[in-house]
């Protein structure tokens, strides 16, 4: 019997839509002193902006979605959360904690391995030099390494971003070596040791 082409697609939509009615799926917003980071759950990965701008009690401007917010992360997106349901608390939009409340970027995570997690991020064109990224990563920082058996979290970008290295040595990442994609560079940042008591 031939398949239906979209059923596949069908079917981790209903997947996710019965992961999602845990209770334990809701994970809390993140709070900086500037930002309110909010989980990027399974009912907002494809969200329009007008609907995006509801659920978040949010301005959501123009120019999102970005570039890099393409069908391809969003397939990513489903998939992890069913591999790993607890990584939602991973994977938040960015909101401003001051009016105009405003979606102004995005900050991800995803595990690599059973000891490493990847983060990545994105700061909207009229929001970035303003720390804001910087901000939102240290948080998200804290929020993977609540997860016990991870030792370290990676990242990866070109060289000759200067702010984005900028972001990840002022949250104490540290070059370890060449990307996964031609002419990136990895940086790494160690789960911090317990003082001894």
């Amino acid at each position: 019997m031939e398949s239906h082409p979209h059923l596949g697609a069908i079917r981790i939509l209903a997947s996710l839509d019965s992961l999602w009615r845990h209770p334990l799926q809701f994970p809390h917003d993140i709070l900086t002193p500037r930002l309110r980071l909010a989980a990027i759950t399974p009912p907002l990965v494809r969200a329009q902006n007008s609907a995006l701008s509801q659920q978040l009690s949010a301005e959501v401007p123009d120019l999102w979605p970005h570039e890099h917010w393409e069908p391809h992360v969003l397939d990513f997106l489903d998939a992890q959360y069913l591999r790993a349901p607890h990584t939602t608390a991973w994977n938040r939009y960015i909101l401003t904690r001051f009016p105009p409340f405003t979606l102004i970027g995005n900050v991800n995570g995803f595990p690599k391995t059973e000891t490493e997690a990847e983060i990545g991020y994105v700061i909207l064109e009229p929001w970035q030099r303003h720390g804001f990224a910087t901000e939102a990563l240290r948080a998200l920082i804290d929020e993977i390494l609540r997860t016990p058996l991870l030792a370290c979290i990676s990242a990866q970008t070109f060289p000759h971003l200067k702010a984005s290295v900028r972001v990840l040595e002022k949250c104490g990442f540290q070059l370890v070596g060449s990307g996964d994609e031609e002419g990136t560079v990895r940086y790494r940042l160690a789960r911090p040791q317990p003082h001894p008591q």
